[in-house]
């Protein structure tokens, strides 16, 4: 199966005190069995390297570990997508749903792939599941 993810997906299987870490962690295990193949916007990387930036400067982690568990995390293969061709799209999804362009981007992506999009983002997943049925919260994975 080949969906979207998002930063907070992958952040939640390797963050364990993240509401939907087990479901992440199930999601990244089926990854690593080749049962699934992930998409995402190339910003991916630059909101994980930010995340564990953040996380280290919180003293969440120390900077050391936050720096290993970048590299880890960034190390997943995730076929990074070129959105230029979304823009549009993506500025009405955000003016729509007074949403982030890098939320937009997500959504943007899985519709235009006609994947299903899990988000580590309750709040998003949230807003958006009664408008589009393909946004899926991590919290609910089930397994492949």
């Amino acid at each position: 199966m080949t969906i979207v993810v998002d930063s907070g997906v992958i952040l939640k299987a390797y963050f364990s005190d993240e509401d939907g870490h087990a479901e992440a962690q199930r999601l990244i295990a089926d990854y690593a069995k080749g049962s699934l193949t992930f998409h995402a916007p190339s910003l991916i990387t630059y909101e994980i390297i930010n995340a564990c930036l953040v996380a280290s400067r919180m003293a969440r982690f120390p900077k050391n570990r936050a720096k290993e568990l970048m590299e880890e995390m960034l190390d997943i293969e995730i076929i990074k997508k070129d959105i230029e061709h979304l823009k549009t799209r993506i500025f009405d999804i955000s003016v729509k749903y007074s949403k982030s362009a890098y939320d937009s981007a997500y959504i943007a992506l899985a519709e235009s792939m006609q994947m299903s999009f899990y988000t580590g983002d309750k709040k998003l997943f949230n807003s958006l599941k009664q408008d589009f049925s393909f946004v899926k919260w991590i919290g609910n994975y089930p397994g492949a």
